[in-house]
């Protein structure tokens, strides 16, 4: 007698694996996941700018605020009235509301332009005697094409094109914001228009961002960007 034994075929399934719905669902989770870091680093970024910009302008109307404290001979009750102010408008101590120039400490040019106020300005990376010592320079690399040089005898700013190296004229001076400066000049002595002439000066600046400003908002009342500080100066006397 022959006997025989059956197997049971066994079942193999094949392995486990993603279908086309859940692959775009992973895929989308995974958009917006990188979507809002780049929000995220985007607005990051523009709160450093703006913070950064808030700190160029205090700087500035410090700087002013300094000055109108410390310029002399300031003494109202003398006739004719010692009140600094410069021919150029680059400073102004007389009563009333004045749009300030601006001098350029390095240079010594007092700018011509209705916003040369700068607010944020890009530092020279490299100074230079002459032309001869910057075209001559060597060891430049990649990354430093665009950076900015000052040449000390013409007083004139330069950046690198190429590595060789070749420089184009900088006519900026490196300032990337800049804004137009406002100093208010008021008379808040106790009486007015006489001793101990307490003069009181809102030096203000408004400065561009995003290529926005300095726009006067009417609405507003005020810059599209802008920072004050109060300064106050006794007679001399």
């Amino acid at each position: 007698m022959i006997f025989y034994k059956c197997h049971k075929a066994s079942r193999r399934f094949a392995a486990a694996g993603f279908t086309l719905v859940e692959t775009v669902v992973a895929v989308g989770i995974i958009g917006v996941g990188v979507a809002s870091t780049l929000g995220a680093l985007t607005k990051f970024n523009q709160m450093a700018a703006t913070s950064r910009n808030a700190t160029g302008a205090s700087a500035v109307l410090i700087n002013q605020a300094d000055l109108f404290q410390s310029m002399s001979p300031f003494n109202p009750q003398r006739t004719p009235a010692q009140i600094p102010a410069d021919a150029d408008k680059t400073y102004d101590m007389s009563l009333g509301t004045h749009t300030l120039n601006y001098k350029d400490p390095t240079t010594g040019i007092v700018s011509t332009q209705t916003d040369p106020w700068p607010v944020y300005r890009e530092p020279a990376r490299w100074t230079y005697a002459n032309a001869a010592a910057r075209t001559s320079a060597s060891g430049f690399i990649g990354t430093d094409v665009g950076q900015l040089s000052y040449q000390t005898d013409t007083q004139t700013y330069w950046r690198l094109t190429a590595t060789t190296p070749a420089w184009t004229a900088d006519t900026t001076g490196g300032i990337i914001v800049k804004g137009t400066m406002t100093v208010q000049v008021n008379d808040i002595s106790p009486t007015p228009g006489s001793a101990p002439y307490i003069y009181e000066a809102v030096f203000t600046i408004g400065y561009q961002y995003l290529g926005r400003g300095p726009i006067w908002n009417a609405s507003r009342n005020r810059w599209e960007y802008q920072q004050s500080l109060v300064a106050v100066r006794t007679s001399d006397i």
